[in-house]
């Protein structure tokens, strides 16, 4: 049978695969990481955010915020039992409305980089940016994704607007 070479193969391949670490790559002094929550609160007071630490759903760190235009959540992803978190999700959920559907949110994509938007099955309109931070990022780097987070929001404001009309009064 010639299987046995790819079977070979794919075991060789695998096991050269770095295995993936308990212990993810510690934060240095100075850098901001999602392993260290507080690191992230402190560079978001910073940028002259107002955080507030909490959990999820799942008991994982989260901290709640609001931008001048939105409310939003930034999630810690990739934790392990809760703490050694190595990304970060800024993310708003949008009210249930009919015009959320996943024709606005692949318009926006189609037009956007960085802001992922998506309909979610309940109706709410959601919008998401993730980044990695193992290793850390240092505070120029931060403060560049948070200049990122506000610029996208200002235009997602823009964007509603053209996109969905204003009611017209009724005569």
């Amino acid at each position: 049978m010639r299987l046995f070479p790819f079977a070979a193969g794919l075991a060789a391949l695998c096991l050269s695969a770095p295995a993936v670490a308990e212990d993810k790559t510690p934060c240095s002094a100075g850098l901001i990481c999602a392993s260290k929550p507080g690191t992230v609160m402190a560079a978001m007071e910073k940028a002259g955010l107002e955080p507030k630490l909490t959990k999820d759903g799942d008991g994982d760190p989260m901290i709640e915020s609001d931008e001048s235009s939105y409310h939003f959540d930034v999630y810690f992803y990739g934790c392990a039992d809760h703490k050694n978190c190595d990304s970060l999700r800024f993310e708003v959920l949008f009210e249930k409305a009919p015009e959320n559907t996943p024709e606005l949110a692949n318009k926006w994509n189609r037009q956007k980089r960085f802001l992922q938007a998506y309909a979610r099955d309940d109706g709410q309109f959601a919008v998401a940016y993730d980044l990695a931070t193992i290793g850390g990022l240092n505070a120029a780097n931060f403060a560049d994704v948070i200049e990122w987070w506000n610029s996208q929001l200002s235009e997602l404001g823009e964007f509603f607007k053209q996109e969905i009309p204003e009611e017209k009064p009724k005569s």
